[in-house]
């Protein structure tokens, strides 16, 4: 059982920002420029203490490339934490809409892996690891 206070406090303490606390889950935060944003990285406290990881790719990035295509290239990018006991959890397309008139601007293919950990120290330790992996993946480019 890992107390989320505790929890945000021991990431917080290591350098790590976060950017909210949903129930037991603590979002992690990364910087893109100026602009804090969701990093994509949850740790969940509680009983069940894990760690997941959203990696995704564009439709824009490789307009041609099919859906399975994207998410094998998102597989073979994950292959680095599923050989440490990441699992996959979900595979899903999310469309990105405009705000103003609903229409798809794009589409992100999102692979979620997710890793039990056994205590605060292991979650933190994992955190800082997975928050270093590239979850943007370009299909084509080097990983």
């Amino acid at each position: 059982m890992i107390d989320v206070k505790e929890l945000k406090k021991a990431l917080v303490d290591t350098g790590l920002e976060v950017f909210r606390v949903r129930g037991d889950e603590v979002h992690l935060a990364e910087r893109q420029n100026l602009h804090l944003m969701e990093a994509r990285v949850k740790i969940a406290g509680g009983g069940s203490p894990a760690v997941t990881v959203v990696l995704h790719a564009q439709r824009s990035d490789a307009p041609k490339l099919p859906a399975d295509g994207m998410f094998r290239v998102l597989r073979e990018h994950a292959e680095v934490l599923t050989r440490d006991g990441y699992e996959e959890i979900a595979a899903d397309p999310r469309e990105i809409c405009s705000v103003n008139d609903g229409a798809v601007l794009d589409v992100w293919y999102e692979v979620t892996l997710r890793r039990g950990v056994g205590s605060l120290d292991e979650a933190v330790r994992e955190a800082r690891r997975v928050i270093g992996t590239e979850r943007y993946v370009i299909p084509g480019s080097a990983h």
